[in-house]
C-alpha cells in the first residue's frame, strides 16, 4: 500500500487516553480504533487541523491513524446550559505510523483524557517530515523497532520471545 500524505512539522497530533472504553477493548467488542475516533470536547477548527491521532492505554501507545476528517457536534451536556462542542475523526491505516504502537506515550498522562502536540514534537517526526536518508530517526522491520536519536543513542525494541546477539563492528 503506498501512502501520498505529506506531513508538515506543524500539523496537529491528536493523543488520546481512551480509558473509560478500554474494557471494551479488553472483552473483543470494540478496538483501539473503534473506542478512539470521537467524541472529544475541542474547538472545531482546532479539530479540523488534526492530521494524526495517537491512542494510549496505561502510557503504551495502542494506535497511531492519519485523520482523513473530522465531524463536529455542537450541544450542552445534560444538567449543563453551556454548549460544547464534540468532535468525532475518521481514521484511516497508516504504515509510516506504526512505528509508534508499543512505544511509550508522547505525552504524560492527564486529566483531560486528551491534547494536542505538533508533529515535530512527536518521537520519530523526522521520518514522516523528510524522505532522505537521515543520520538518525525511526526504523521498523517486522516486530523489530530501532530508534536512533540525532544524539547518538540507540534503542531498539524486540518482540516478544526474540533473542538478540551484538558483535562489535
Amino acid at each position: 500500500m503506498t501512502t501520498n500524505t505529506k506531513y508538515s512539522a506543524g500539523d496537529l497530533v491528536l493523543i488520546v487516553w481512551p480509558k473509560q472504553r478500554a474494557a471494551e477493548v479488553h472483552s473483543g467488542d470494540s478496538t483501539w480504533e473503534d473506542v478512539s475516533h470521537g467524541s472529544w470536547a475541542m474547538d472545531a477548527h482546532k479539530a479540523d487541523a488534526v492530521s494524526i491521532l495517537v491512542a494510549v492505554h496505561e502510557g503504551v501507545v495502542v494506535g497511531a491513524w492519519r485523520v482523513t476528517g473530522a465531524n463536529h457536534s455542537l450541544a450542552a451536556p445534560a444538567g449543563k446550559t453551556r454548549n460544547v462542542n464534540r468532535s468525532t475523526f475518521d481514521l484511516s491505516d497508516d504504515p509510516r505510523l506504526a512505528y509508534l504502537v508499543g512505544g511509550p506515550s508522547p505525552a504524560p498522562a492527564q486529566r483531560n483524557p486528551q491534547t494536542t502536540r505538533q508533529l515535530r514534537d512527536l518521537p520519530g517526526a523526522d521520518t514522516l517530515l523528510d524522505p532522505s536518508p537521515a543520520t538518525h530517526g525511526v526504523v521498523q522491520l517486522g516486530g523489530y523497532t530501532l530508534t536512533v536519536n540525532s544524539d547518538g543513542t540507540a534503542l531498539l525494541r524486540l518482540p516478544g520471545g526474540a533473542a538478540l546477539a551484538i558483535s562489535e563492528g
